[in-house]
């Protein structure tokens, strides 16, 4: 079986379409897309700053595709430029699954797991954590969140994206980062003093009813939501635009 693609598209809406912007999320979950090699879909909110304070100017859609050229198709149809027609900007992380465990919906999207032991070292690594919170544990869950926010902003260097999104306010949390390389994400992960004190809590506390953690290469960065990125990734083989923009 070759290994599904995910791609991570950021829809970014001027203060005059945000009503649209916020309206085409119900429409999604009335009508989710169809496409063939679609494997998983989620149309996301944002928050500001990781906070409880929704953003009503970007979204997210996430998706796993059993191919690149299956996930082509789908951005160049009609049916993705007519829901992105009023966005001011768009920007598309097409990325491969390195290492996956844990539930997202009683379900793991990203089983197809690249074979490569370690990720080239010349890419980016993309980390994405999803988390269902226990109605008991959020005020505990949410008190701690400006304190994981500081830590990221100490490696500022080496972050080059991070985004707080989630299916329902509150409850079902997802956050993904971007990092140079997959020696300053372990760098983070399991050296920095603070961030293994929460991830410690989680477990302690007993946050999460369901959580997922995955990792990922960056293969391409397409739109001007990633110029930081573009340059460290590949280009695709035909050279060709990877995400549609706006029309």
């Amino acid at each position: 079986m070759s290994t599904s693609i995910v791609t991570f598209t950021v829809l970014r809406y001027n203060s005059g379409q945000r009503y649209h912007a916020f309206a085409n999320i119900g429409r999604w979950m009335m009508k989710p897309f169809k496409s063939t090699g679609l494997q998983f879909q989620k149309m996301m909110g944002s928050g500001q700053g990781f906070g409880v304070i929704p953003d009503l100017s970007t979204y997210v859609f996430l998706a796993v595709w059993d191919s690149e050229r299956a996930a082509r198709t789908f951005f160049q149809a009609d049916q993705w430029h007519h829901y992105i027609r009023k966005a001011a900007q768009t920007g598309t992380l097409w990325m491969r699954p390195l290492k996956s465990h844990g539930q997202w919906n009683g379900g793991n999207p990203f089983t197809t797991i690249d074979k490569t032991p370690t990720p080239p070292a010349n890419l980016p690594v993309a980390v994405l954590t999803r988390a269902t919170i226990r109605t008991g544990a959020l005020l505990d869950f949410w008190r701690h969140v400006p304190q994981a926010r500081r830590r990221l902003a100490e490696h500022r260097n080496n972050l080059l994206f991070s985004l707080g999104v989630g299916e329902k306010p509150l409850v079902q949390q997802c956050t993904v980062s971007v990092w140079r390389d997959d020696a300053a994400i372990n760098q983070f992960a399991y050296h920095q003093s603070g961030h293994k004190e929460i991830v410690r809590a989680t477990r302690e506390r007993h946050w999460y009813t369901e959580e997922l953690f995955a990792r990922f290469t960056v293969l391409h960065a397409e739109g001007d939501l990633f110029d930081s990125i573009r340059p460290l990734t590949q280009l695709p083989l035909n050279n060709s635009p990877l995400s549609a923009q706006p029309l």
